[in-house]
């Protein structure tokens, strides 16, 4: 689902012009998910720290007078990197500062219908037991077996896929093919 927001979110931000950078960037949608490897799963790389890397990257290369990379990039990559941590809060919590706390935020959400009408709930669990696993009380390395798609997430990605090769398809492509049709007539 990260990779599909990712997408979705790129496109949406770029221009068809930006397509080397559009792909650049698609990495900093899901490398926070590095850390069920790396350190601490949901802390490691899913806390508020992790954001302001590319802007500190952004500020050396600025006083060093390099221009290469425009700011907007960088900027756009600490938005993926908080927009990734952001959805896991939804979704068995994250250790938000980590590692001066052991405490994983977990915001519950829900709207919908119950037998005495419309019902809502929104809290911010800090510690506790989300559903099933157990990440909230203290950090630890190991990882409990999580899927890796369903099929709503297949379908999203699907469309989302469709969705940024549309918007950075090379579109000198389309123009030299009408061109090439032309010319046979």
């Amino acid at each position: 689902m990260h990779l599909a927001l990712t997408l979705f979110f790129i496109a949406a931000c770029l221009k068809a012009e930006d397509r080397k950078f559009a792909l650049a960037l698609i990495p900093l949608g899901i490398i926070c998910d590095l850390d069920s490897y790396i350190g601490v799963h949901r802390a490691t790389f899913h806390n508020l720290f992790v954001i302001f890397i590319p802007l500190i990257v952004m500020f050396i290369l600025w006083r060093l007078h390099v221009n290469a990379i425009k700011d907007k990039y960088f900027i756009l990559a600490s938005l993926l990197l908080a927009f990734h941590i952001f959805l896991d809060t939804f979704y068995n919590g994250v250790f938000l500062f980590y590692p001066f706390s052991d405490k994983s935020y977990d915001i519950e959400f829900w709207l919908g219908l119950k037998e005495t009408g419309l019902s809502a709930l929104f809290q911010w669990t800090v510690p506790g037991k989300v559903g099933e696993i157990n990440y909230v009380v203290t950090p630890t390395p190991s990882v409990p077996e999580i899927a890796i798609i369903s099929g709503i997430e297949f379908v999203v990605l699907i469309f989302a896929s469709i969705t940024f090769f549309l918007k950075f398809q090379d579109t000198y492509s389309s123009s030299f093919l009408y061109q090439k049709l032309r010319i046979r007539k």
